[in-house]
């Protein structure tokens, strides 16, 4: 074994743990990740990122994830981690379609927002309806702003 397998190996270790701190909130709800299943948020967020092109280093945007919404009534036990899996996916889709001008905080803010409200814990509203119509207020706002500035130079 080379020098970076070993450091692999044990940023693999140092993920697995970092997720399964966050059993220490979702365990007030009855939410809990076993290590075989942190490995697969892991490889599901591994996969979310290279499918949209992005590069993350860390597990901070799982772990934000997790225990932002393990408190949602929506979340039970038996659809837990693939929600959390396909909460990974909208997460990075959306931030690549706002162009990263939000922050991972707010996104994730917005997503639970309505994950709770309007879509009543539907990931599939969340992914087409209201997120897909939030990107497009959102862009047409800096469309916007950006024609206020260049007339206000003008």
């Amino acid at each position: 074994m080379n020098l970076l397998d070993i450091q692999r190996s044990l940023g693999k270790e140092l993920n697995i743990s970092e997720i399964l701190q966050t059993n220490l909130e979702s365990q007030k709800y009855g939410l809990i990740i076993t290590a075989s299943e942190a490995q697969d948020i892991i490889e599901a967020r591994n996969q979310a990122i290279q499918s949209h092109g992005r590069i993350e280093l860390g597990t901070g945007v799982i772990k934000k994830i997790i225990t932002l919404f393990c408190g949602s009534p929506y979340m039970r036990g038996n659809e837990y981690i693939q929600n959390i899996n396909e909460l990974i996916d909208i997460f990075y889709y959306f931030k690549t379609e706002t162009q990263d001008l939000i922050g991972d905080d707010e996104l994730l803010t917005i997503m639970k927002e309505f994950y709770d409200s309007s879509c009543q814990g539907s990931l599939e509203l969340l992914r087409s309806r209201e997120l897909v119509l939030f990107v497009r207020d959102f862009r047409s706002s800096l469309l916007k702003n950006n024609y206020d500035q260049e007339t206000e130079q003008r």
